[in-house]
């Protein structure tokens, strides 16, 4: 019997524990702030031009399959056009809205999404392919910018962005990456010394009954 109640409480002990460890375990990796750390994932900027939200910039992981993954890879709402679906960027995190393009099929040629390609450090470059057969390279960045040209023959203008990757910032001293952690020895250590008392306590009720 007593060896049945401490199975029960070893259970109930690493269940504590498991949820504990559940509840801490990080984000999805897919989708990050910020442009891809140097040597990893696919760098997506975004710039909206005059249809007002502040560009975006993040980060693919991975070797995204194309250009349209790398979006959707980055955590960035894509909608394609209702006749050529994906093959045709339409709308990115909803814009541009309704009033502007009703997405039934190509793009005006007077406001559209322009599609940029560049390595790390470089100059943007116009894509010469759609987004859904161009391939990223590892550790390149992605461009989208919205255009409004005055004629169909006026080229449009890269995203305002510069493809380049921001300094990392320093790492924290280990004091405070210390205080900021969550103290796991202690919770494991102190189940293991109620595991302990409980198992003890029961030992010692049974020898009494004795």
């Amino acid at each position: 019997m007593i060896a049945s109640r401490l199975a029960r409480l070893v259970t109930a002990s690493a269940v504590l524990l498991g949820a504990c460890l559940a509840g801490a375990a990080p984000a999805s990796a897919t989708g990050t702030d910020g442009a891809c750390p140097e040597g990893g994932g696919v760098t997506v900027v975004v710039d909206f031009g005059d249809l007002g939200p502040a560009p975006v910039v993040r980060c693919a992981p991975g070797t995204p399959a194309n250009g349209i993954a790398a979006l959707q890879e980055a955590g960035i709402e894509v909608a394609g056009s209702q006749k050529y679906g994906l093959a045709v960027a339409c709308r990115i995190n909803g814009k541009p809205g309704p009033d502007v393009e009703s997405c039934a099929g190509m793009p005006s040629a007077t406001a559209y999404w322009s599609y940029w390609h560049a390595s790390a450090g470089g100059s943007w470059t116009s894509s010469q392919e759609g987004a859904q057969t161009a391939k990223p390279a590892p550790g390149s960045f992605e461009g989208w910018a919205f255009a409004r040209p005055k004629s169909a023959n006026d080229l449009p203008s890269p995203p305002r962005i510069a493809p380049v990757r921001q300094a990392s910032a320093p790492a924290s001293a280990p004091a405070d990456q210390g205080g900021s952690s969550f103290p796991w020895d202690v919770v494991v250590g102190a189940l293991v010394i109620v595991v302990i008392g409980v198992a003890g306590t029961l030992v010692a009720r049974r020898r009494r009954a004795q």
